[in-house]
Parts: structure tokens; C-alpha cells; sequence
């Protein structure tokens, strides 16, 4: 029994993926959808049982051994209780092989890393349990080589097996596009990264990333021309429990949505980033643009705008920036753009946005200044947001009485509304990468403090547009989500 209870010690320590397993709720997850997600579910499943059923079955071994009283009895009491140490954790491994990566649920402690399969043998070989077992065989009669050759042999079938299934080709990785070819999933920044199926309407997945043992949070994502493939903005907010950027550190990451919309961090594109980097912009080539925030102990913000691939950064304004083109990001809060003065006559103004051009050295803010035509009070829309033909749509705020439009504008014309609202108000747009249909952030408006009418029903919804209009002149939209996560980070 004493054996028993080292075992059940020993199991606890080194079943950590057993354990994840059990802290994840539903074994038979609802997006199984081929024989491998189903062999390594069935694999954690048989994995978790056997670890729980380990005390009892070492009792029963023990049982055994009191009543049989030879060598022989021994050395199969030995192999049989390493068996029960070892087979749970080779069906757990076998099963994160086999399936996809699995995140640890809220409240649950983090996966401290990745199985070694070498490693973990020698640690079964040298383990406490293992020599306390080969002792108790050793008190009634010396075991024979060939009972010794056979533990070796069980031991390095179990390795090889782990190894091997390293080799097994796994699924073909799967686009997440849908049938249309526009994405299947947008991404919602928050608490949680959710990713919502505009298929279904439904939440896929939930993910919280975690690094060196600390939660972090995703604050910003932004979609790459490859299909499933993102940056996000992953910060770790250092003991302190407001919003200040103060004490934030943060990082910029490739994030991939697999088929079955599970995401994923990849490798860190930028170093370590002192505040909060709220905004990421793509552009058409794939270059990354950032925004970030400062606070110093007076509670003094600074706001720069960075690009990275090669890194460089100006202290600007940076609120609802989007790339122009392949080198120039507009700042629309900006138009003296670190106090340049431009020529244009004081009437004409308001016809222009700020930006700049990223190939001009940041040392020379100045040379780096630009003008961008923009509709006339530019400063009473939000949300400007390119179309691949060199459009921008862009958001006239509503009110109590005056309903919220998205407007779409050819330079500084107008060429039609595209989407007006009854009630609520748009938080957000992202476009697919042909340019032909739109998502909408929208918030309904319910809360008390609410300036515009309010929708009743759920918080928040996504609505499709279709940036084609009908016959009749009209754009065709409707609502593919409502839930209760604030969609002001939306991407697509």
C-alpha cells in the first residue's frame, strides 16, 4: 500500500497533460471531425480513466503479491505497477500528438511545457517508485535476466511508441474559409480572444494565452493576406489592475485560426514593447503597423505609431490610422503631424488627413510628413477604413435622433451610404481580402448611458454587408451574431 500511495504521488506529478484533460471539461470535443481528433480523444480519455483507476489497481497488485509469494509474482508486480506509471502518460502524450493544441480552461493551472519522451523515461527508470519496486522484488528472490530483459523491453516499446506517433501525418491543414471563400471566422478581442463562427453564429473557441507561467491578454488583432493567418498585440500587464499603460509590456505575434477556428500564438515578430499596443494595421504587402501608448508617474501619455520589417517608430497621434498605400499611413487625428506646417489655405483644411510615409528615416519626422485628400470635416466621421480599390468607408456617428451611417467615399466625394442604423451605433468594420463584403461592429446601444436609441436583445451584433448594392440601389446586410462580447476590436 505504501507503493501504492508513492505511485499515486508520483502520477500526479508527471500526468500533467491527464490532467489538463480533466480540467477541460467534455472529453468528445462537438468539432471532432476525423479519425485522428477522435484517436487522441479516445487516447486522453482511456489515459484519464487509467490514472484515476491507478490506486486501486496498485492495490490490487499489492493484494496479489501478499498471497503469491514467489520471485516470479515479484517481477510481475514490478512490471505491472511500472505499466501504470508509464502506459496514462504514453496515452496522454499520444493524444496532444494526435489532436489539436489544447488551451487551458479559466481557472486552470498552465501546461508547464512540452513532453520529452527521453526524459521522461530516464525519470521512470531513476524514480523513487521504481526502485522501491525492484527492492520488494529483490526480498523474495533474485529476478532472473530474462524477467529484467523483459521490463527493459516493455520500457523502450513504450518510447518507441511515443516517438512513432510523432511521425504520423497529421490532418491536412484546412482553410478556414467558407464556401463563398470569404473567412469563416472573425476574431473578437477581449477578456478572451473569441472566434466566432459566421457560419453557425456561435462562439468556436476561446483562447488566453499564456507565457512563463503569467496570463497575458490579446489587445489587438489584424489579418494578413493569408487566409487564417493574423498579428496580434499580446501584453502583459504587470501588477497593476486599472487600464494604464504604465508597467505594461508588449509583444507582436503571428496568431494562426486552424479549420475548426482554435487559435494559436506563433513566433514574436517584434521585441519587448514598454506600454500598450491597442491598434495593428496589415498593409496590402504585409507590412505591420502599430500603435502604443505610454504613461510616465505623473500619469503623462505618449502615443507613437510604429511599423516593423525593419522597425521604426514616431511619436504621433494614432487613432483610426490605416494604411493608404504600401507606404504611407494616414493619421486622421493627425494633420500637423509633429508640427509641421502645411501650405494648403486654412478653408481647405478640413479637407485633408495627415499621415506619412514609412520609407523616410524616423530620425526626420518632418521629411516623413504627408497630405492625404479627405471628404470635407473629415473630423466629424470615424473609422476610416480602406477598400482594396482605393475607396474608404467611413463612419458619420449617430445620435438620439440621428441614426448612424456608414458612407462610402471615392477620395473626398461621396458615393453612397451604405448601411444606416435605426437604433445602436458602429463600433467597427473589417473587410474580406476581395474587397466585396464587410462585417459591422455594432453595439445596441442598451446600457444607461447610452447616446443612441437602443435595440433591446443581446449587447452586440456583427452584421454582413455586401459592398455590391442590389437593383434597387441598395446594399443587402444582415446580422450573423449577437452575444454579449464588445466587438471594438473586430477583424475578419
Amino acid at each position: 500500500m505504501a507503493a501504492s500511495y508513492a505511485l499515486w504521488q508520483i502520477g500526479w506529478d508527471v500526468l500533467a497533460p491527464a490532467r489538463r484533460f480533466a480540467c477541460a471539461g467534455s472529453p468528445i470535443s462537438n468539432s471532432a471531425r476525423s479519425l485522428r481528433r477522435a484517436a487522441a480523444e479516445a487516447a486522453e480519455l482511456v489515459a484519464a480513466g487509467l490514472y484515476l483507476a491507478g490506486p486501486f489497481l496498485l492495490a490490487v497488485i499489492a493484494l496479489y503479491v501478499a498471497r503469491r509469494g514467489h520471485a516470479r509474482v515479484h517481477v510481475m508486480a514490478v512490471v505491472a505497477g511500472f505499466g501504470l506509471v508509464a502506459l496514462p502518460e504514453a496515452l496522454a502524450v499520444a493524444g496532444e500528438l494526435l489532436g489539436p493544441p489544447a488551451e487551458a480552461s479559466p481557472g486552470c493551472p498552465p501546461d508547464p511545457g512540452p513532453f520529452r519522451a527521453l526524459p521522461m523515461a530516464l525519470a521512470w527508470v531513476v524514480s523513487a517508485l521504481a526502485l522501491i519496486m525492484l527492492a520488494g522484488a529483490g526480498t523474495r528472490g533474485r529476478p532472473g535476466r530474462g524477467e529484467m530483459l523483459r521490463l527493459v523491453a516493455a520500457l523502450g516499446v513504450i518510447v518507441l511508441v511515443v516517438q512513432a506517433v510523432r511521425l504520423v501525418p497529421g490532418r491536412p491543414a484546412a482553410p478556414p474559409v467558407a464556401a463563398d471563400g470569404t473567412p469563416r471566422y472573425a476574431l473578437l478581442p477581449g477578456l478572451h480572444l473569441e472566434t466566432v463562427n459566421l457560419d453557425t453564429g456561435r462562439i468556436a473557441h476561446q483562447y488566453l494565452p499564456e507565457q512563463r507561467g503569467r496570463i497575458t491578454q490579446i489587445r489587438a488583432v489584424a489579418a494578413t493576406p493569408q487566409p487564417g493567418e493574423y498579428v496580434a498585440s499580446v501584453t502583459l500587464r504587470q501588477g497593476r489592475d486599472d487600464w494604464s499603460p504604465r508597467g505594461s509590456v508588449s509583444r507582436i505575434h503571428r496568431l494562426t485560426v486552424d479549420a475548426d477556428g482554435r487559435a494559436k500564438l506563433g513566433r514574436a515578430l517584434s521585441g519587448r514593447l514598454n506600454g500598450d499596443v491597442g491598434r495593428i494595421v496589415v498593409s496590402p504587402g504585409g507590412r505591420v503597423a502599430y500603435s502604443r501608448s505610454t504613461e510616465d508617474r505623473d500619469h503623462n501619455r505618449t502615443a507613437y505609431v510604429g511599423v516593423l520589417g525593419p522597425a521604426a517608430e514616431w511619436q504621433a497621434s494614432p487613432s483610426g490610422f490605416y494604411w493608404r498605400d504600401a507606404h504611407t499611413l494616414v493619421l486622421p487625428d493627425d494633420l500637423h503631424f509633429t508640427g509641421v506646417t502645411y501650405p494648403p489655405k486654412p478653408e481647405l483644411v478640413k479637407s485633408w488627413e495627415g499621415g506619412l510615409d514609412v520609407r523616410r528615416p524616423a530620425s526626420n519626422p518632418p521629411a516623413a510628413a504627408v497630405l492625404v485628400r479627405a471628404p470635407r470635416n473629415s473630423g466629424s466621421f470615424t473609422l476610416p477604413h480602406p477598400l482594396p480599390d482605393g475607396r474608404t468607408l467611413r463612419v458619420h456617428p449617430g445620435s438620439y435622433e440621428q441614426p448612424s451611417e456608414l458612407v462610402l467615399y471615392d477620395g473626398d466625394r461621396k458615393v453612397a451610404t451604405v448601411l444606416s442604423l435605426s437604433c445602436g451605433e458602429i463600433l467597427s468594420m473589417a473587410v474580406d481580402r476581395s474587397g466585396r463584403h464587410l462585417l459591422v461592429g455594432k453595439d445596441n446601444e442598451n446600457s444607461e448611458a447610452a447616446g443612441n436609441r437602443p435595440c433591446g436583445g443581446k449587447d452586440h451584433e456583427l452584421l454582413r454587408v455586401g459592398l455590391a448594392p442590389a437593383a434597387g440601389g441598395a446594399f443587402p446586410h444582415r446580422v450573423v451574431w449577437r452575444g454579449d462580447t464588445y466587438p471594438g476590436g473586430l477583424t475578419w
